[in-house]
């Protein structure tokens, strides 16, 4: 095989990984802007959009690490392309859902699907590109193809919404789908790591039920009651389920989350900021798109997506720059800039109402996109610089599950809080507030705990050797 074929079968490799990407976090945020058309046409409430949302995120979330395992244990290959198929199939389902009950069930799909495309993207550019520094650049672009969703998403969807109906966001998803099967069965070279993968059923099942729990709890409390025994009994279950999760994990010989992954102090550290992450800047989102423009300023599917243009285009330069500043300084000066940037856009968030001037909201939505830019890919970058090659599945499914932890968490909570509010516009500034000092309390995290990698001291280093600076 000569050097061209081979570069040429590399880029479509990554064509196919970027592609399955792309089409999996489109729907994280395409579906913000149909939401009162879908809560109209199906006749449902605050809480059934919530569900919506989060039946995505939390399929997401629960299944993502094992969907890192199964692409290491039966063939990334393998896996990546099933994934792909089953999120066409459930996009197809969620465009015909005649009921709120149908809608959901599609959602949870899409999010089991995704739980393997995701993780199986990041570890198949992990297998392609071994060397950090060129990870470091390629993992840009792959954060260039999730800004690329989420730009489309929002005007996407504003514009298929307007003219076509809430289900053909849905069904945009069908094309990319089949094109990144087609061109990934041709390019994409199996690999497996099976002595390495672990698939841990009673793990599973205990972390699918604690965000289930927590997130019903949540969701169903302004229906129930705080004090009703079902709150109550679905919060006590989440936390019963969360504490067996370590104690479960560590009598087995090979868990579904390596607890011993997490004594490197960056992958601890990662994993928590990103949980806040998903929890603040998601669940804004979802509250900025949904209830903010929409329904508090009266705009129009269409021109929501193009009021979030400012926000979403800014994510794509910032991504890039991530990329950049990653391979020459490291993850943490991206990182720490971009939550810093995105807490404190949320929090200035809270002087939002129905009559805020449109640039002073245009000026935020860029802050929180730049910093949403710098924060996300150097999160993934991170992870796979403290782990083995052959853990890089299960490395790039903890980071992301932990973001789709908080994303689900961020939907539920912030919702929840405005739901509870006798004023919208008031509950929603306290939900930015409570979102915006989430981030900037990872921030401070990053700032103050993060240590890089050690060094040995000066007088061990062989004095053939050069002392690093």
């Amino acid at each position: 095989m000569d050097t061209r074929t081979r570069e040429t079968g590399s880029v479509l490799r990554l064509v196919s990984a970027f592609s399955g990407t792309f089409m999996a976090l489109l729907d994280l945020t395409i579906v913000n802007v149909a939401a009162p058309s879908i809560q109209a046409d199906l006749n449902t409430d605050l809480a059934g959009l919530q569900w919506v949302v989060d039946g995505f995120a939390l399929a997401l979330a629960a299944l993502m690490l094992s969907g890192g395992s199964l692409g290491d244990r039966y063939g990334r290959k393998r896996v990546f392309l099933s994934g792909l198929g089953v999120f066409v199939v459930a996009s197809v389902l969620c465009a015909l859902a005649p009921t709120l009950a149908v809608l959901v069930a599609g959602r949870c799909l899409q999010g089991a699907a995704a739980a393997v495309i995701v993780p199986g993207a990041l570890s198949l550019i992990g297998q392609a590109v071994p060397d950090p520094r060129d990870r470091a650049r390629v993992m840009g672009y792959w954060g260039m193809a999730g800004a690329l969703a989420v730009i489309a998403g929002p005007l996407l969807g504003g514009l298929l919404v307007d003219t076509l109906g809430w289900p053909s966001i849905f069904l945009v998803n069908v094309p990319v789908g089949l094109a990144a099967i087609v061109i990934g069965l041709r390019a994409i070279p199996e690999s497996a790591d099976p002595r390495h993968a672990a698939l841990d059923p009673a793990g599973q099942v205990l972390v699918i039920g604690a965000l289930a729990a927590l997130s019903y709890g949540v969701i169903e409390a302004r229906s129930h009651g705080w004090e009703s025994w079902i709150t109550i009994g679905s919060l006590t279950a989440a936390v019963l389920a969360a504490v067996l999760v370590p104690l479960v994990e560590r009598r087995v010989i090979r868990p579904l989350l390596p607890l011993g992954l997490f004594r490197d102090a960056r992958f601890t550290i990662t994993n928590l900021a990103s949980v806040a992450l998903g929890f603040a800047a998601n669940g804004g989102f979802f509250l900025l798109s949904a209830l903010y423009l929409q329904q508090l300023r009266g705009h129009s599917a269409m021109e929501t997506g193009l009021a979030l243009l400012p926000m979403t285009l800014s994510v794509l330069p910032a991504s890039l720059v991530a990329g950049r500043l990653n391979a020459a300084h490291g993850p943490r000066l991206p990182m720490l800039t971009g939550y810093v940037l995105t807490g404190a856009a949320l929090a200035a968030m809270t002087v939002f109402d129905a009559g805020t001037p449109y640039p002073v909201v245009a000026v935020l939505f860029v802050v929180a996109g730049v910093g949403q830019g710098l924060a996300i890919t150097p999160a993934a970058a991170a992870v796979l610089e403290t782990v083995p090659l052959e853990r890089s599945g299960i490395a790039a499914a903890t980071v992301n599950t932990a973001r789709q932890v908080g994303t689900a968490l961020g939907v539920a909570v912030l919702g929840t809080i405005v739901a509870e509010s006798r004023d919208p516009v008031h509950g929603m500034q306290v939900s930015l507030l409570v979102a915006g000092a989430v981030t900037l309390a990872a921030a401070a995290l990053l700032a103050v705990r993060w240590r890089a990698p050690e060094r040995p001291p000066a007088e061990q280093v062989p004095a053939s050797e050069p002392v690093a600076d």
